[in-house]
């Protein structure tokens, strides 16, 4: 019941002269934990819902590029199959430098794969080692020239402020940074789709084949957002009570002072000086 007492006298005292500054201090950082908190739920929801669309898109019938267009903006194609049939043209194939595999250095190979309306499409058919990157050695990853394809969409690697490649079709240029379609379209005979497809493996193939293909996207971490929460919270609660608990502690404290200071002093005898008898000086 003490305690009780106690709680309740910190609880009128948040407010008043001496303390009521540093209640505003502390009512504001238990604001910002709990907003921090209930932004990590917002985040947590969110990738809920990316990973809703990814597994419902994944589900859908692949989209055939040779059947249909693509569209202008190539969000609502995001983490759906890909599907293209033509033939590999190894004349005109590109290496994309400075690709890495755990600490491997390498490269990935884009080969054009041309479609039956003499379009094409820039196909990034995997990922190889640095020293399996020379024109002599790559022929031993060509596959077969008519292919049906099935991967990824992605967009074209375009830097602003970026110098664009100078390469011509009489003077191609075999090694890129980015997969930059618009400066590898001039040293191309045929007109490229404004995307590239990043190849998955197939069926039955081993995920360290070479050219090792582009991997399945993973789902996001919801569980992470919603420990990251409980921790928030969990500050904001510690702060509160914490604070109001250094209130009630100083509350003890000064009733100890007070109570010391208003105890009677009492006469033991001890260390006094002692009362000398009165001394008759008779002559």
């Amino acid at each position: 019941m003490e305690r009780v007492k106690e709680q309740l006298q910190a609880v009128l005292k948040l407010f008043n002269r001496e303390w009521w500054w540093k209640t505003l201090i502390v009512i504001l950082g238990v604001i910002i934990l709990a907003y921090l908190g209930i932004w990590q739920l917002h985040r947590r929801d969110y990738k809920r819902e990316l990973n809703q669309m990814m597994a419902a898109r994944w589900q859908m019938a692949p989209f055939d590029i040779n059947r249909e267009p693509l569209p202008e903006d190539l969000v609502d194609l995001q983490y759906r199959h890909i599907q293209a049939t033509g033939k590999f043209d190894y004349a005109h194939q590109i290496l994309l430098k400075n690709d890495t595999r755990g600490e491997a250095p390498g490269a990935s190979v884009i080969t054009p794969l041309v479609l039956d309306d003499n379009r094409a499409i820039l196909v990034a058919r995997g990922w190889v080692p640095f020293d399996q990157t020379a024109p002599d050695k790559l022929v031993q990853f060509n596959e077969a020239p008519d292919a049906s394809v099935i991967g990824l969409i992605k967009e074209s690697q375009t830097l602003a402020d970026v110098a664009v490649p100078t390469a011509t079709l009489d003077a191609p240029q075999l090694e890129w940074w980015r997969v930059d379609i618009g400066a590898i379209q001039q040293q191309m005979p045929y007109p490229l789709l404004p995307a590239f497809i990043a190849m998955l493996p197939e069926s039955g193939r081993k995920i360290d084949a070479l050219p090792m293909r582009a991997v399945e996207p993973e789902p996001f971490d919801e569980l992470e957002h919603s420990s990251y929460a409980y921790q928030w919270f969990t500050f904001g609660a510690i702060l509160g009570f914490g604070y109001l608990q250094l209130i009630v502690q100083q509350g003890r404290k000064a009733k100890r002072l007070q109570s010391t200071t208003a105890q009677p002093s009492t006469s033991s005898g001890d260390g006094e000086h002692p009362t000398l008898p009165a001394v008759s000086h008779q002559i």
